[in-house]
């Protein structure tokens, strides 16, 4: 390395004096295992990433040849290395990670005030250098916040990163998930592409070897829905309109975004009215099986005769979500979408299902289904996170057919 020391190594690790700098992807790992151990303790971090531009990090100081560096540019450099080096003092030393183009430093139980800290700090060791005048618009730094904590806290600390961001001229601050880190990974940006190609090849055959049967399901939902608003007539009752056999419902994505989740009809129109009256009902009875925020009831009153519980019982119903999976709002494997009003009431550790795309089928649809606790269930969801392979969702996909057969564990 020209202009600087040259390291020592242990392995892959480099080494100065007692500390240790990752290389990337024993980082990113560590990243990995810190995001889980703040979602069990509801603890936060924070995670830098400081982009090097011809910068060399010996794991003490930072040096540019000084061929690289024009004239002009010197007083922008040493800007830019007092800021890199306040984040890296003795003070705030976190764990190091460095790539070839950019380091990395975590700082765990760090919540979005130690930024503002970092931040006043940089700007006094700037001003005490003489170069206030010289600090340029675009010195910023990519900081990934986690902050495992409940839905109340996320929009509370939506409304401060979204402040921060306007206002800071060093940090830029976004939130972090598991796939965010799996992503900066060459194993992970090609098992994405080649997840997302494997969901669009897929839908694509589900959407051609299913049509036939999603139109079969179809008539007989129209079948169904047309006696029922012969009963509601007769009975006096004057039945919605334009009841469609495709029912779209608003479900959560990856990261929290909102998409229409499409399911053949399967209740009658209006059903979700009833949803908080049946479910103070179902709180009464004597459960062994904990449902958490979710609402499953054994024979659902609201599910339509002639064939509504057979389509449940059998999946046919979310035949139509293989359109989800090619528009690209789900996968073919994933924890299955929950509603808004399920993730209010959730526990700060079931965010973590909410990191990847939603799927059709996941090792809870494999499990057992409505025959598990709900706790578990995130368990469940959480364990496929981590361990999530090709070969493994294919394993998935072939379990789900034998239990759309069978129909274990619907309701």
């Amino acid at each position: 390395m020209s202009g600087t020391e040259r390291l020592e190594t242990l392995g892959e690790f480099a080494v100065e004096g007692e500390e240790f700098v990752y290389p990337k992807g024993f980082f990113l790992q560590r990243i990995k295992e810190e995001i889980y151990r703040c979602n069990r303790r509801s603890q936060c971090f924070l995670w830098f990433e400081i982009p090097l531009k011809g910068i060399v990090y010996d794991g003490l100081r930072l040096q540019s040849p000084s061929n690289q560096i024009a004239e002009k540019n010197a007083k922008i450099l040493e800007i830019w290395k007092i800021a890199v080096q306040t984040m890296l003092s003795k003070e705030y030393m976190g764990a190091i990670g460095q790539n070839r183009d950019c380091l990395w430093c975590l700082y765990t139980n760090k919540d979005l005030h130690f930024l503002e800290e970092i931040k006043s700090n940089i700007e006094e060791n700037i001003k005490r250098a003489g170069l206030s005048e010289y600090v340029p618009a675009t010195l910023n730094f990519a900081a990934y916040f986690y902050s495992g904590k409940s839905q109340s806290f996320v929009q509370e600390e939506n409304r401060l990163i979204k402040n921060w961001n306007k206002e800071s001229s060093f940090l830029m601050v976004k939130r972090v998930s598991i796939e965010n880190v799996k992503e900066k990974t060459v194993h992970g940006i090609y098992s994405r592409f080649l997840k997302r190609f494997i969901d669009i090849l897929g839908s694509s055959l589900g959407i051609i070897l299913f049509s036939l049967v999603m139109l079969i399901c179809a008539v007989f939902v129209k079948r169904a829905l047309s006696k029922w608003e012969a009963e509601q007539k007769k009975s006096g009752k004057e039945p919605p309109q334009n009841s469609s056999v495709l029912f779209k419902q608003i479900r959560v994505g990856r990261n929290g975004k909102l998409f229409k989740c499409y399911k053949l009809r399967t209740m009658y129109p209006g059903a979700d009215k009833e949803k908080e009256e049946l479910k103070k009902q179902q709180e009464t009875e004597d459960s062994s099986i904990n449902r958490g925020p979710t609402f499953k009831m054994d024979d659902d009153p609201r599910i339509l005769k002639y064939g509504g519980a057979f389509l449940r019982k059998h999946s046919l119903d979310e035949l139509p979500q293989f359109f989800n999976v090619f528009k690209g709002d789900m996968s073919l494997v994933g924890p299955r979408p929950p509603t808004p009003d399920e993730i209010k009431k959730y526990e700060a550790w079931h965010y973590i299902r909410l990191a990847v795309k939603p799927g059709l089928t996941c090792i809870w649809q494999t499990s057992g289904r409505s025959d598990i606790d709900f706790d578990e269930w995130m368990r469940l969801d959480n364990r496929y996170i981590r361990e999530r392979s090709t070969l493994g969702d294919l394993n998935l996909k072939l379990k789900t057919i034998e239990v759309m057969f069978n129909g274990k564990g619907a309701s």
